[in-house]
């Protein structure tokens, strides 16, 4: 583990906070990151009482908000292009509780010159939460 903590809890090794996130991002935050061996990214976060709803499970809203924040973070990662979501479509699996370290694992169908076509999955304790498929639309940052 490495010195960061969420709360009390530490952060599996090789998470660095996510120092250039946007505004809102920052509000439901904070989200880490972390590049793998083959060079795919890998964002999360740790569910606080503040991510649940009211029967004590991560609220939907939370789990698509992270969801779009990891697919377009790793559209960026693979394409070195901003961009902003058309549509997404969500299934939502299996709930994740306080405590619970949530990590993305998406997928870069296909690019075109503008747009993208992306797929993810969110995980804990080994299980598949969360799903969601994505077309993202390219733009010029500050656009």
């Amino acid at each position: 583990m490495n010195n960061n903590t969420t709360g009390t809890r530490p952060v599996p090794d090789g998470f660095e906070i996510v120092e250039r996130a946007a505004p809102f991002t920052n509000i439901n935050g904070p989200f880490y990151e972390k590049i793998t061996n083959d060079g795919k990214l890998i964002r999360a976060f740790r569910v606080e009482e503040r991510h649940l709803n009211s029967i004590r499970v991560v609220h939907g809203g939370m789990m698509m908000t992270f969801a779009d924040a990891a697919l377009a973070a790793s559209v960026r990662h693979e394409t070195g292009r901003h961009c902003v979501t058309i549509k997404m479509n969500s299934e939502f699996l299996s709930p994740a509780r306080e405590g619970d370290w949530v990590e993305s694992d998406v997928e870069v169908i296909r690019s075109t010159r503008t747009v993208v076509f992306v797929r993810g999955e969110l995980r804990a304790r080994g299980k598949v939460l969360f799903k969601a498929d994505a077309i993202f639309h390219y733009v010029h940052a500050g656009s």
